[in-house]
């Protein structure tokens, strides 16, 4: 996307070289048209001059140039007010989404850490009045705190990654990896934790022993972007028990990993605007849900910054499918 100072310079440059380059047509046809002319009528050249010497110094043609000039400055000028306004209104416009976008961030923001430090304030104060009397309560205050004080760190750690791959400042450790092998020993350590808390995941279609599917990833980021697509299903899910099918499959020179849940699913008007960072959706993402929604960002950054894409898609069998691309490396085996 061209920045606006790039915008205007070649805004610029049109408005002068288009009416320019017009006029200059205009006249060299203008020109070809009165040498047929003169040849046509069989007109006298002065001391056997040729026509196009004739033409070119007719009154005519000292006029016609003045014409091209002034047209030339009424059209850059005309176009400058035209295309200025147009590109002051399109920067108003952004700046004014950037402005609700702000703001909308600044309290999905305050909502995710309000909610973890109310509960730390409120069980600190259970073990400081003696309600939790006993060593059971007290142990189950304390590893509430202590639960609470992990989310508190996850948001704040998710702030810091999100400000620095949106500065380009973040540093990637990208080497060639085996996705099929990767993928299967990365869900393998994630299934129980996030079986216990209700969504189980089945690995789906994924490469056998001996095929080998080459990318260059970041390992660490690309389980980060894995943990926050998982931790998008188990927020949202509308059931006890959740399901996430994770394949992967190679499609011309590209790897496609696919996680596709069970839940409730977004608007299909939704579905290109889960990864802006801005961006929170319909009714079945509730209040009591709803945050900044810088998971699904930063994965789409650091996806992005592998050479790779990520999009959301809406299955015919409802829930909601993460599509991750990477460009191969090698061949597949």
């Amino acid at each position: 996307m061209l920045t606006i100072k790039n915008r205007m310079f070649a805004t610029n440059i049109a408005m002068i070289v288009a009416p320019m380059v017009l006029c200059f047509i205009a006249g060299f046809f203008m020109r070809i048209i009165l040498w047929g002319v003169f040849e046509a009528l069989g007109l006298p050249f002065p001391d056997g001059a040729p026509p196009q010497q004739v033409v070119e110094h007719m009154p005519f043609m000292y006029l016609f140039f003045l014409g091209q000039m002034v047209i030339i400055l009424g059209i850059f000028f005309a176009s400058n007010m035209f295309f200025t306004r147009r590109l002051v209104g399109q920067i108003t416009a952004e700046h004014e989404k950037y402005e609700n976008n702000r703001r909308e961030l600044i309290a999905g923001i305050s909502h995710d850490l309000r909610t973890p430090l109310t509960s730390i304030k409120a069980y600190l104060e259970g073990i400081e009045t003696g309600v939790a009397s006993t060593p059971e309560k007290q142990h189950t205050y304390f590893a509430t705190i202590k639960s609470k004080t992990n989310d508190l760190e996850h948001i704040i750690n998710q702030l810091f990654l999100f400000s620095k791959l949106d500065i380009g400042e973040y540093p990637m450790n990208i080497q060639k990896i085996d996705l099929g092998r990767t993928l299967t020993e990365m869900l393998g350590e994630l299934a129980d934790e996030y079986g216990r808390r209700g969504l189980k995941i089945i690995q789906d279609d994924l490469p056998s022993d001996g095929e080998t599917i080459f990318v260059n990833a970041d390992y660490l980021q690309l389980r980060n972007g894995i943990i926050n697509i998982l931790e998008n299903s188990v927020k949202y899910k509308n059931t006890e028990k959740g399901v996430m099918r994770v394949s992967c499959s190679v499609f011309g020179s590209t790897a496609e990993i696919t996680l596709t849940d069970d839940g409730p699913g977004v608007p299909p008007k939704a579905v290109d605007k889960l990864f802006d960072v801005f961006y929170r959706t319909d009714p079945a993402r509730n209040n009591e849900k709803k945050g900044s929604g810088l998971g699904l960002a930063i994965a789409e950054k650091t996806i992005r910054r592998m050479g790779g894409t990520i999009h959301a898609e809406l299955p015919k069998t409802g829930g909601l499918a993460i599509v991750i691309t990477l460009p191969l490396v090698g061949n597949k085996t």
